[in-house]
C-alpha cells in the first residue's frame, strides 16, 4: 500500500544520491523518533488527555475513524518535522530508527486503528537521505500485539501467536516495507528492516497466547526469508531493481549471549521454491535500568552491568559468535530516577528546576559509560553501536529526551566529536567512573568543568581520542 510518489526537486537530489558512492560505514549514532507512529500516552500526554486513554487503539477508538484521522495527521504532520532531523545532526548522530505499527500498512475494517502514516513516513526517510542519516525501520507493533505494553498500540493480553492470520499480516507488512524502502530512489537510505520489536514470550493462561522462543525463531526465519527476498525487488514489479536490505531481530531480552552463532536457516523461497541464502542478520538488545529486574540497582552496580555487557561486545565475533549487535535502546532512566514514563505526563517535567548539579554529574557520568559500552572500539566486534530513546518527548521529561539532554549539558553538544567527551576510558572499553575530574555546570546549558583538566582534555580522553580517531570511530 504504497501511495504514489510525485517528482520533487527533493526526489530528484535523491536519485543523484541513490548512484553515488556511499562513506565507508562508521558506528552507529542514532537516536529513536518515539511517539510519532506508534503514539505513547507518556510521550504526548496532550494527545491522549480528551478521552483518557492509554494506548492508540483505544485513542482511536474513543475517538472514531474520521476524528482519529484528522486528530493523528495533525500529530504525524507536526510531531516531527524537518527542524528535528537537522539538530539530530547537528548532535552529531547519523542515523534514526522509526517505529511503524502493522496498521500503517494492514488495517482491518473491524480495528478502530487509522492509516495515513505513510506518506509521512517516506518524507521522514526522504529527509534523512538528504542529510545523509540513515534509517532503521523497526516494526514496533504487530497484530495481536507482541507485548501487550502501549508501545506495540494494544495494552492487554499477548495474541499475536495465537493464530496464523498475525504472522501473515505481518510478514505482508514486512514485504511492503522492505520492496518500498529498498528502492534507488531513496539513496540507500534505509539500511535495514526490524522485524518485530520487543516481543514478550510467554506460557499460555488465562490472558496470554503460548509464545515460546521456538514460535519467535520460526517467525524470525520466515520474516528474515521475506526481507532478503522483498529486498531486491520494487515494488511494482519482480524484477530485481532494489537495495537489500539488513535484518534486524529483537534478542526477546535475552541478552546477546544466548543468540550466539544464531542465523535463520534457508527458508524457501516463496515466488520461485528455491532456497534462498541466509545472509547474516543483525541483533536488536535494549538495556534499561528502569524496570524489572534491573530497576533497583545501585548507581555502582548499574555502572557495572553497563561495563559487563562492553566487555561482551567487544570480544571478537570469531571467539564470541554474537551476532552484529545494536543497543536499540537506551535511556538515562534508572529505578531511582524520577520522572518516569508511567508518572511524568505534566508540563512541569520540562522545568529545569528538575535537574540540580550532582543530577546532571550523574547523567552525565551514565551517558558516557553507555557511550562507550555500546560503541565499537574496533574492527570484528559485535558491536555495532546504538539508537538512543528517544529523541524528545512533548514536555522532554528529562531522562529520556535526547534534545533535552544536550540543552542542559548532560548529553555532548556533538556526540560524534569524542574531543567533548570528559570521562577515560579504560582499557577494557569501560569509563573509569571513579574519574573525580568532572562537575556539572551548576546552571544548565554549559559543558561542564573537568577540574584540573579543561574541559575534554584530561589525559584519560585524549588517549580515548587518539584510539577511536585511528579505527574512524568518530
Amino acid at each position: 500500500m504504497r501511495p504514489p510518489s510525485s517528482v520533487t526537486p527533493a526526489l530528484l537530489l535523491l536519485l543523484l544520491l541513490a548512484f553515488a558512492p556511499r562513506a565507508p560505514s562508521a558506528p552507529t549514532r542514532g537516536v529513536n523518533l518515539g511517539g510519532w507512529f506508534v503514539t505513547e500516552q507518556w510521550i504526548t500526554p496532550s494527545l491522549f488527555a480528551p478521552t483518557s486513554t492509554a494506548d492508540e487503539w483505544s485513542l482511536c477508538a474513543a475517538l472514531g475513524k474520521k476524528k482519529a484521522l484528522s486528530t493523528l495527521n495533525h500529530h504525524w504532520r507536526t510531531f516531527f518535522t524537518r527542524a528535528d532531523f537537522l539538530a539530530i545532526r547537528a548532535a552529531g548522530l547519523n542515523a534514526v530508527r522509526i517505529p511503524i505499527g502493522y496498521w500503517a500498512v494492514d488495517v482491518d475494517r473491524n480495528e478502530p486503528y487509522v492509516s495515513g502514516q505513510y506518506p509521512y513516513l517516506i518524507r521522514a526517510v526522504q529527509w534523512a537521505a538528504e542529510l545523509g542519516l540513515t534509517v532503521l525501520i523497526d516494526l514496533h507493533g504487530a497484530p495481536g500485539s507482541q507485548n501487550g505494553q502501549d508501545n506495540s498500540g494494544l495494552i492487554g493480553p499477548v495474541l499475536f501467536p495465537s493464530n496464523a492470520s498475525n504472522t501473515d499480516r505481518s510478514l505482508h507488512v514486512l514485504r511492503n516495507l522492505t520492496r518500498e524502502f529498498s528502492r534507488h530512489v531513496y539513496g540507500g537510505a534505509v539500511t535495514g528492516i526490524e522485524v518485530l520489536n520487543e516481543p514478550r514470550l510467554s506460557v499460555a493462561d488465562s490472558a496470554d497466547a503460548a509464545f515460546s522462543m521456538a514460535q519467535l525463531r520460526d517467525y524470525y526465519a520466515s520474516a528474515a526469508a521475506v526481507v532478503r527476498d522483498a529486498g531486491g525487488r520494487s515494488s511494482n514489479s519482480s524484477s530485481s531493481d532494489g537495495t537489500p536490505l539488513n535484518v534486524t531481530i529483537h534478542d526477546a531480552f535475552y541478552g546477546p549471549a544466548y543468540w550466539a552463532a544464531y542465523n535463520p536457516p534457508p527458508t524457501s523461497d516463496e515466488d520461485n521454491d528455491t532456497a534462498t541464502t541466509a545472509a547474516p542478520l543483525t541483533l536488536d538488545t535494549h538495556q534499561y535500568y528502569a524496570f524489572a529486574p534491573l530497576g533497583n540497582l545501585s548507581r555502582p552496580d548499574i555502572l557495572d552491568a553497563v561495563c559487563n555487557l562492553s566487555r561482551l561486545l567487544k570480544q571478537p565475533q570469531t571467539s564470541s559468535g554474537i551476532p552484529s549487535t545494536l543497543v536499540g535502546k537506551w535511556s538515562l532512566q534508572t529505578g531511582a530516577n524520577n520522572p518516569s514514563p508511567s508518572t511524568s505526563t505534566s508540563s512541569s517535567s520540562s522545568s529545569p528546576a528538575h535537574t540540580n548539579q550532582a543530577q546532571r554529574t550523574w547523567f552525565r557520568l551514565l551517558f558516557e559509560a553507555q557511550l562507550a559500552a555500546y560503541t565499537p572500539s574496533g574492527p570484528g566486534q559485535a558491536s555495532l553501536g546504538w539508537f538512543y530513546w528517544t529523541w524528545k518527548t512533548e514536555y522532554d521529561i528529562v531522562s529520556w529526551s535526547y534534545r533535552r539532554g544536550v540543552q542542559e549539558g548532560f548529553i555532548p553538544a556533538d556526540v560524534g566529536d569524542a574531543a567533548g567527551l570528559v570521562f577515560p576510558v579504560r582499557g577494557d572499553g569501560c569509563v573509569d567512573a571513579g574519574f573525580a575530574g568532572y562537575t556539572a555546570p551548576l546552571h544548565t546549558g554549559g559543558g561542564g568543568v573537568a577540574r584540573g583538566r579543561g574541559v575534554g582534555g584530561g589525559v584519560g580522553v585524549a588517549v580515548v581520542a587518539v584510539a577511536v580517531g585511528a579505527w574512524g570511530l568518530w
